[in-house]
């Protein structure tokens, strides 16, 4: 890992101005609560699914989850701000709104100034 952000140093760039490819939505709150209940990421990820013929479920590609230590999170890949505007405005919301701590593929913090 050190020779690769060392080799990125070298190319001229760093972590911090490097695009952001995924948002992950953490299961902590900015003051450090776990978050409830501990299947949000679970209902979340449902929430954005779409549903066809016989209840089948397709799952949106842009959207994962992921366990990340003792947290549940879940990936957005920044891709769906342009595929699907309103999916992506609402998982962000959600975040928002819940005060999660949103962070970059990096573990950079993600703020909505920087979408």
């Amino acid at each position: 890992m050190r020779a690769a952000a060392s080799n990125l140093m070298r190319a001229g760039c760093n972590r911090s101005t490097m695009a952001t490819s995924e948002i992950i939505i953490r299961g902590v709150t900015a003051d450090g609560r776990k978050f409830r209940p501990s299947d949000w990421s679970e209902r979340l990820y449902y929430a954005v699914a779409s549903y066809g013929p016989n209840r089948q479920v397709t799952f949106n590609p842009l959207v994962k989850i992921k366990v990340n230590g003792d947290l549940k999170c879940v990936v957005v890949d920044q891709r769906l701000q342009k595929a699907d505007p309103k999916i992506f405005d609402f998982l962000i919301g959600f975040a928002r709104d819940n005060e999660l701590v949103m962070i970059d593929q990096n573990d950079n913090p993600v703020t909505e100034a920087s979408l």
